[in-house]
């Protein structure tokens, strides 16, 4: 029964009750009293016309409260959308409407990357209002017709009524997500956040809207194990992979816990390939049965669920120690580099964590170099910012891994201290038939050489990529063309066979 229903019928079971009680009542009292039956009636009159307007009083006070309650209970309180509830009830209502004429329906769920940074950093308060403002985006970009649901956290529904795959759906989330990249807060300046979306079509993924969201969710998780900002659209597959990934995760578990995990290291050369710069140390995890598992894979899996902090302190205390046993580390190796994580930055205990891992080394700590990717930094440009201030201080240098591909560079290396960029390899592989990468390269090396910054070009596969960077004035290369990642045994006779090599030459 609607608000408006059983407001109505208050009302009337007040009036029906009030008239018969005053006529009775009107009428035993002034019989007592020995009053005429003119007085009786008129009084009675005054009484029906007192009991007539408090009940349509009572009518609206009713409809108003009960139309309030019910908005609680189908409305999400922070940002007016539906409840994930509500929007299964209108998904069902809306689906027998497409089965009845035919029609195709699409159901997405949006998640934020990287939400729980503002939380963490900002407050709060500072969350509800990013997850107001993205409900105001999922609004204005949706016409009437479609709903719109936040389901929790940072995770939102929307059904697309009449939906054409693709015409209708990826322009919206296109658009969506280039709109939610652009919201800024005020207590997180720099920040900016991407979304991923999963898409489950009716009638092909599912006939009811509960098949329909776990579809899509399943699409979803697909999506944000490919990295952030993409979308995907259900595959039955999906079902047996995220089975998949739930195993794996299971087994990356145990093998940080028995340290099973293994490094490897890439040399990094000068551009005449006489001298090393220094190494990359590279995380690899060989499964039991399995066999080699990809980074690509297992640090995904790793970041999402709170796993890259452990994984982050072994790469740093194992890669000193082997170097240092190996007396590699400021004889052979001027400069050693460790990838690290936004999430490596989280709380005020990240600054003491680092400090522990290089506790070990015995001289300069300039021999260290962190690796942050853009993208990373931004996420938690604030809490990245205190750390590296700290270690730079105490000699550590830091570098911008996978320069050029994030949209705000230059501001990442004003607010931070940065002494390298790496061009990503994206751009290396294809820079002699590609102008367009030709002419990205060539800015990055002028504006690199205009503050002073060493650059490094990884991917360098062919000769004819290394020559085109010679030619440009690249400093210093990474790739297959000069070595493979390897472990700490093979890389020290490496070094030897290049010593070797050195001596015979001169």
């Amino acid at each position: 029964m609607s608000p408006r229903q059983t407001a109505g019928v208050i009302a009337a079971i007040y009036l029906v009750l009030g008239l018969v009680w005053i006529r009775f009542s009107d009428q035993f009292v002034f019989s007592l009293a020995g009053a005429s039956d003119y007085i009786t009636e008129l009084q009675t009159f005054k009484g029906f016309g007192y009991v007539i307007v408090t009940a349509v009083l009572l009518y609206f006070l009713a409809y108003k409260a009960l139309q309030r309650e019910r908005n609680i209970s189908q409305r999400d309180e922070l940002t007016k959308l539906l409840n994930r509830h509500m929007f299964g009830q209108e998904l069902n209502t809306e689906l027998s409407y497409a089965r009845e004429h035919e029609l195709v329906l699409a159901v997405l769920l949006v998640n934020i990357d990287g939400f729980k940074q503002i939380n963490v950093h900002a407050g709060l308060a500072a969350g509800d209002k990013y997850l107001q403002e993205v409900a105001a985006i999922l609004r204005d970009s949706c016409h009437q017709q479609v709903f719109i649901a936040r389901f929790n956290g940072d995770e939102f529904a929307i059904a697309l009524p009449e939906a054409l795959w693709p015409h209708a759906v990826e322009p919206l989330i296109h658009n969506l997500q280039q709109r939610i990249a652009t919201i800024q807060l005020a207590a997180l300046p720099d920040l900016r956040l991407s979304c991923s979306v999963g898409v489950a079509l009716f009638p092909r993924d599912g006939e009811h809207s509960d098949a329909l969201i776990d579809h899509a969710g399943k699409a979803l998780d697909e999506a944000k194990s490919r990295g952030p900002g993409r979308y995907k659209v259900y595959d039955p597959s999906y079902g047996e992979l995220a089975n998949q990934r739930s195993l794996l995760l299971y087994d990356l578990r145990h093998a940080i816990s028995q340290r099973q995990l293994s490094l490897v290291y890439q040399p990094q050369f000068c551009t005449d390939a006489q001298a090393i710069t220094g190494v990359e140390v590279l995380v690899r995890w060989h499964h039991p049965q399995r066999g080699l598992v990809p980074p690509d894979q297992f640090i995904p899996l790793a970041e999402q669920h709170g796993l890259i902090c452990q994984i982050t302190d072994f790469v740093m205390q194992t890669g000193i120690r082997e170097l240092l046993e190996h007396q590699l580390l400021y004889k052979h190796i001027p400069r050693v580099s460790f990838n690290v994580s936004a999430t490596d930055f989280n709380g005020s205990g990240s600054c003491d964590r680092f400090i522990k891992n290089l506790a070990e080394l015995p001289g300069d700590w300039s021999v260290i170099e962190l690796e942050l990717t853009e993208s990373a930094a931004l996420i938690n440009l604030e809490g990245v910012k205190r750390v590296i201030e700290v270690l730079h201080d105490k000699g550590v240098q830091v570098s911008l891994d996978d320069f050029g591909t994030g949209y705000s560079s230059l501001n990442t290396l004003r607010l931070l201290p940065i002494k390298e960029v790496k061009i990503d390899q994206s751009f290396v592989q294809d820079i002699t038939n590609n102008s367009q990468d030709a002419k990205l390269v060539r800015t990055i090396l002028a504006m690199a050489k205009a503050l002073h910054l060493r650059v490094v070009a990884e991917g360098v596969e062919t000769h004819a990529q290394a020559t085109y960077l010679k030619r440009e004035g690249c400093e210093e290369f990474q790739g297959y063309l000069y070595a493979r990642p390897m472990p700490v045994k093979n890389l020290v006779t490496f070094i030897e066979n290049l010593n070797q090599r050195q001596r015979m030459q001169s």
